[in-house]
């Protein structure tokens, strides 16, 4: 995939990333974002070369019902190692990259992104404790968090200048319910604090953010709010719907 010209502003460049995939299944009228329903292994490969300054992203789960436990694992991390290798063609020299996963990923994700070339810079932990995830509670201690690896080129975060606790790598938000006012659209949802909060220190005005596993919009509808760009892919429609029903309905909060 060829790469874009530098000397075109961000909203022409984005109208030229955009000519180059198909039509997307919604495309917000108030701001440069797009949400396309697709297998994001069939968008990214035509998204040109080193377009993308931000990948926030919270890949699929796959409910193990749907295959023999024996295929699961072969099958997911094929699926994973898919996605990233066609992701790398996309990255712009500077970027940063934020995958977020369960417990039971960590180490798998920690391996692949190393093996793929990837440089993790941090190991987020995002603490919940409105949700206790635990199959057995008499015998394992409740589970409340989940891991948000940071890849990035070197490029700098937006920290303020005054040293306060979001640069920590333990980040505290409740899991989304659906007394929020932002609700509960999606079984993995993330909070818009956290996302909000990542965006804002990963990416600058105008920036263009890829998000290729959408699920219910949350990280469209943060680049909206915060003047990003932004390509999200989802493959359930139904998904797809929500999201764009979020960007319609304007921001909230």
């Amino acid at each position: 995939m060829e790469e874009l010209a530098n000397n075109v502003s961000p909203d022409t460049k984005f109208e030229q990333i955009i000519a180059k995939l198909p039509k997307p299944y919604y495309r917000d009228n108030q701001s440069d974002i797009v949400i396309y329903h697709a297998d994001c292994r069939s968008i990214l490969p035509l998204i040109p070369e080193k377009s993308i300054d931000l990948v926030l992203t919270d890949p699929f789960y796959v409910p193990k019902k749907n295959f023999e436990w024996k295929l699961f694992d072969e099958f997911y991390w094929d699926f994973n190692k898919q996605w990233l290798i066609e992701l790398r063609h996309c990255l712009k020299n500077e970027f940063h990259l934020f995958i977020s996963f369960s417990q039971n990923d960590m180490a798998r994700f920690d391996f692949t992104l190393r093996e793929l070339g990837f440089n993790i810079k941090s190991r987020i932990v995002w603490n919940y404790r409105n949700s206790c995830k635990a199959t057995a509670a008499d015998t394992q201690f409740a589970k409340t968090y989940e891991f948000i690896f940071h890849c990035s080129s070197g490029k700098k975060l937006n920290f303020p200048e005054k040293w306060d606790d979001r640069r920590f790598d333990v980040k505290t938000f409740a899991i989304p319910q659906s007394n929020f006012s932002e609700g509960k659209l999606h079984q993995f949802q993330k909070p818009l604090k956290l996302w909000n909060e990542i965006i804002e220190f990963s990416s600058n005005g105008n920036e263009l953010i890829l998000d290729p596993f959408l699920g219910a919009g949350t990280t469209a509808y943060c680049a909206k709010k915060l003047n990003r760009k932004c390509i999200g892919i989802e493959i359930e429609e139904c998904y797809c719907e929500i999201a764009a029903n979020r960007l319609r309905q304007g921001v909230l909060i």
